[in-house]
């Protein structure tokens, strides 16, 4: 049988007050899921499925930035790569909590500026800005790579602290992590951000670390996604990756010669802020557009889907299970909300 693997992280939540979830699209997604086939997996969350999906080892971290840089044309093999995208820290007595790029409403003109100015300051240590978009941020440098980091959408609206770099060269990046922050709390670019009531970018968080994996993914795997690192994946291992435009657009594209996936993204970092209520209106915009439409094509032309909700679970939904009628559909046993 020929098959989907569709990847949307932050299906499943997890979210709070899942009680307020009242849509007919929240409704019709559990109705799906009680009918599907619930398999465990090990991969926790997004960047772990991408991995088992590409084939990649699962003794190392992905290494993010290295890979959007591959989806940019923007990679070299000189140095080593970090993200280290804009953020902002909340602080308080004994803790501080980051906020991303979602919400900062940051400017192309106020990132380069930012960016001249940690080149200006860091040039001399070996470290090197540069920007993909706004909103994401790199870093090469010639040493110091042996480090392990956490990466950002696992640290939204958490406590920095607890997650800060690990390993050999651990104290160096901490070091360099506040020196950043001093730097951007001086700059001009965050007193005219405060003025206008804007938050200020005070931080740049580091993750994404490692150098670019060996080619794994089979030939016959054809792949649809905007997020960059499924781009960089793609690229890595000679595929082509098709732009997400629209469901008629993705199925006109689907092959039933090779394996298919579909990535999409869009309820990530919403999840990761746990605003229900904007959660459900993402979601009731994905599921009229992509979701449900992609559903109904793939039941009458007897395409088998994993669906996979990056919380450890795939559900595996196919002709064979849609008269499943008498299952389980509470919401919470599907969407899940915080332990």
């Amino acid at each position: 049988m020929t098959q989907l693997d569709l990847v949307i992280p932050g299906l499943c939540g997890p979210l709070p007050e899942i009680d307020r979830l009242d849509s007919p699209a929240v409704k019709s997604l559990v109705s799906w899921l009680a009918k599907a086939d619930k398999k465990i997996l090990p991969q926790q969350n997004f960047y772990d499925v991408l991995v088992t999906l590409f084939g990649l080892s699962n003794d190392t971290s992905l290494p993010a930035a290295a890979l959007s840089l591959l989806a940019s044309d923007q990679y070299t093999a000189q140095g080593h790569w970090f993200r280290a995208d804009p953020v902002h820290l909340q602080a308080d007595m004994d803790h501080a909590i980051l906020r991303d790029s979602h919400g900062l409403d940051l400017t192309f003109e106020e990132s380069e500026t930012l960016l001249e100015e940690l080149n200006t300051h860091f040039r001399e240590d070996g470290i090197r800005f540069l920007m993909h978009d706004k909103d994401s941020w790199f870093l090469n440098v010639s040493d110091h790579e042996k480090v392990s980091t956490t990466a950002v959408h696992d640290v939204i609206s958490r406590n920095v602290y607890a997650f800060m770099p690990q390993g050999e060269d651990a104290l160096y990046w901490k070091k360099f992590m506040n020196e950043v922050q001093m730097l951007l709390h001086q700059s001009p670019v965050n007193e005219k951000r405060i003025e206008r009531n804007k938050l200020p970018v005070n931080g740049a968080w580091l993750w994404g670390e490692g150098a670019l994996p060996k080619k794994t993914a089979s030939q016959r795997m054809t792949v649809h996604g905007s997020h960059s690192i499924v781009m960089g994946l793609a690229i890595l291992n000679g595929i082509d990756c098709q732009p997400v435009t629209s469901a008629d657009a993705f199925l006109e594209n689907f092959s039933n010669e090779s394996e298919n996936l579909l990535v999409l993204d869009d309820l990530f970092a919403v999840t990761c802020y746990g605003d229900v209520m904007e959660w459900q209106t993402g979601f009731n915009d994905l599921y009229e557009h992509w979701l449900e439409p992609i559903l109904n094509w793939a039941m009458k032309n007897k395409v088998k889907v994993n669906l996979y909700p990056c919380n450890g679970v795939c559900y595996q939904i196919s002709r064979s299970n849609k008269f499943r009628f008498f299952r389980d559909k509470k919401i919470e046993s599907y969407i899940k909300t915080y332990e």
